[in-house]
């Protein structure tokens, strides 16, 4: 029977450990005050110790205990053996500190129940505290991932979105006023070429104007029909003081728009505007014209259809292509000209500019090609409803450039003057012209730009915080990994050695802590 007896285990909840050990009477209730006065004794002992490389192994670990102790004077024996006097007591102060602190966790079992309160304390306090730092140190690196992935991401997105304006404007982005200015440069060549385009449309002026004739009964108003396109299409993009009085002027004296807004420039070099001017600003360089004109002394200005969009010009808009009221304009309102010398013929501030670089001109020049495009599609609307008898009646009479242009004609007549529109308003010249006219929207494109620009730098920024921040996870991960290890080994280490004590104050029954332990 006592046999059977001592082969049944006695299994304890190791929550409830010390409390079991107080219930048994294995420990004092106020073992705490105990426990107070051994750790002071200990603190003091630990001042003075050999140095020795056994000794240096056991003075490591999280915490001071009974059996540490026990292996501390086991050591101590070896190294203060001579101290030791005849009736094999040791003389030595160390010693005798050690066994006393041995002796006092003896007593009343201190050393059980303190040690199953450390115990207790790792295992529901130390080893979850740093198992969640570990689970907050993996969450801030998987955080800090998904932050880094969604800034790279995002600047890529800034970057081709930056890429993509710059090449709406034409410019390659690494120095973005200069750029634009740069493009301004070859604008009067490109002026000049648009204005040769509109030599091909003399045809096309001649139908219209044969058609205009026609439906009015009369070729009074031929003289006023179009007049900047019938300029430009004959005497190309010439000055608007030529346009204005129809004379070639004698001196041009042109301003550097662009210098008189202070532009900041990020380099020094000066801009080529394509004309070239006398380095003496007294004597100006006389611009000799070798073509000859007759006065023009009417301006015609499109109104009624006008309407402003975004590309900075007057245009009509689709509903209203059919519908075009024509005022006459007294010729001191189109630039804001200078008072001429009697003797001399100077065309100065607006007169100075090309008719396609005045903003005034050039939106009526855009007027006048919506104007002609919105009857040439009228036109060929009406020539392919053949059923449109009276239509036919009416065209019996009409002067043979009427009667034997084709739709083919027609559509051919069309796609040259809507070519020429979009030469003149096409994205790139519509950005142009609008630093032509108006040199702070450099500055304001510039600003637009490199505020885009300048979330890359802040996306970038965020990046390195980020890895700032997974760098000091896996520090802290690095330094936890090691502390948890060794906590859980004492825990392995403490729990035998409270089992083993428990056991044999029950004639070596097999004891088991149950619980969170295992």
């Amino acid at each position: 029977m006592a046999t059977e007896e001592a082969l049944i285990p006695i299994d304890i909840q190791c929550n409830k450990l010390v409390d079991w050990l107080v219930d048994r009477r294995h420990c004092n209730i106020k073992w705490q005050m105990a426990a107070e006065v051994v750790k002071e004794k200990i603190s003091n002992a630990l001042q003075d110790m050999p140095n020795t490389e056994e000794m240096q192994k056991l003075l490591k670990g999280s915490c001071f205990h009974y059996f540490k102790c026990v292996k501390i004077v086991s050591v101590l024996k070896d190294t203060e053996k001579e101290s030791k006097n005849i009736f094999g007591m040791y003389s030595s102060k160390r010693m005798k500190d050690w066994q006393e602190i041995v002796k006092l966790y003896e007593k009343e079992n201190l050393h059980l129940a303190e040690l199953s309160s450390r115990l207790l304390r790792n295992l529901n306090y130390e080893i979850p505290a740093i198992k969640r730092q570990k689970a907050k140190c993996h969450q801030i690196q998987e955080e800090s991932r998904k932050k880094i992935q969604d800034c790279v991401r995002n600047t890529q997105e800034v970057k081709r979105h930056y890429s993509e304006e710059c090449k709406k404007v034409g410019i390659v982005g690494k120095n973005v006023q200069r750029e634009l200015l740069e493009l301004v440069r070859d604008l009067p060549k490109e002026f000049d070429d648009i204005a040769a385009q509109c030599k091909d449309l003399y045809p096309v002026l001649e139908y219209y104007i044969a058609f205009v004739e026609f439906s009015l009964g009369s070729n009074s108003f031929s003289d006023e029909i179009l007049l900047l396109l019938r300029h430009l299409s004959t005497l190309g993009n010439t000055t608007v003081y030529q346009w204005r009085t129809g004379n070639l002027p004698d001196k041009i004296l042109k301003e550097d728009s662009l210098k008189d807004k202070n532009i900041k420039e990020e380099e020094s070099e000066e801009i080529d505007w394509g004309i070239s001017f006398d380095p003496d600003p007294v004597e100006d360089a006389v611009i000799d014209f070798d073509v000859s004109t007759e006065d023009l002394g009417i301006v015609l200005e499109t109104t009624g259809c006008g309407k402003e969009q975004d590309n900075g010009f007057e245009i009509l808009n689709k509903d209203d292509m059919q519908s075009w009221d024509i005022e006459e304009v007294s010729v001191a309102e189109v630039p804001n000209g200078s008072k001429l010398d009697s003797t001399e013929k100077v065309a100065t501030g607006d007169d100075a500019l090309s008719v396609l670089e005045f903003v005034k001109t050039r939106n009526q020049f855009v007027n006048e090609l919506l104007e002609l495009t919105g009857f040439l599609s009228q036109r060929l609307a009406e020539t392919h409803c053949e059923s449109d008898v009276l239509s036919i009646n009416q065209f019996q009479e009409a002067p043979p450039i009427l009667q034997l242009t084709s739709s083919c004609e027609l559509e051919s007549m069309l796609v040259q003057v809507t070519s020429v529109y979009n030469s003149l308003t096409s994205n790139r010249m519509t950005q142009l012209c609008r630093i032509l006219d108006s040199p702070k929207f450099v500055e304001r494109v510039a600003d637009t730009l490199s505020r885009r620009l300048a979330l890359t730098k802040k996306y970038e920024n965020q990046v390195s915080v980020h890895e700032v921040s997974s760098h000091e996870a896996t520090t802290e991960l690095n330094l936890l990994h090691p502390k948890l290890a060794l906590l859980v080994d004492e825990c392995k280490e403490w729990k035998q050695l409270v089992e083993k004590e428990i056991s044999k104050r029950y004639k070596d029954r097999p004891v088991h802590l149950m619980g969170a332990i295992n």
